[in-house]
């Protein structure tokens, strides 16, 4: 590995938003908004079936994956019952396609080539 620049926090975040995002779609979703900065949850709001639906999306990288911290999914959950939405946690993990070992797959690179760990989306937990 050269002088590679690697995936800011930011970057790799919207790499994960855009899997979903695409996953999404290809199911049949209809995407209303989008939004890629990370503290702001959801991240995605979609409808389909003339059903609401509040996405959260956390991304890491290899050989980790995105985790749902339970003060956001209680803040999710609060705000959903508000507007009458499914809550779902889609968990991305990205690794460096080319890298030759775990720390250099741990480092995914601007314009580069990855392995994508992505499951589907999972219904919130329910605590009740």
């Amino acid at each position: 590995m050269g002088k590679e620049q690697f995936l800011s926090t930011e970057e790799l975040h919207f790499l994960g938003i855009k899997v979903v995002y695409k996953d999404m779609i290809d199911k049949g979703y209809k995407v209303l908004n989008v939004r890629k900065e990370p503290d702001v949850n959801p991240q995605i709001l979609a409808t389909k079936d003339d059903k609401r639906y509040f996405v959260v999306v956390r991304t890491e990288t290899y050989p980790d994956m995105g985790l749902l911290l339970p003060h956001i999914a209680s803040e999710v959950m609060k705000h959903s019952q508000k507007h009458n939405a499914i809550c779902y946690f889609a968990s991305v993990g990205i690794a460096n396609a080319n890298g030759q070992n775990d720390e250099e797959m741990s480092k995914p690179v601007k314009d580069g080539e990855y392995y994508i760990n992505y499951k589907g989306l999972e219904l919130f937990p329910s605590y009740t």
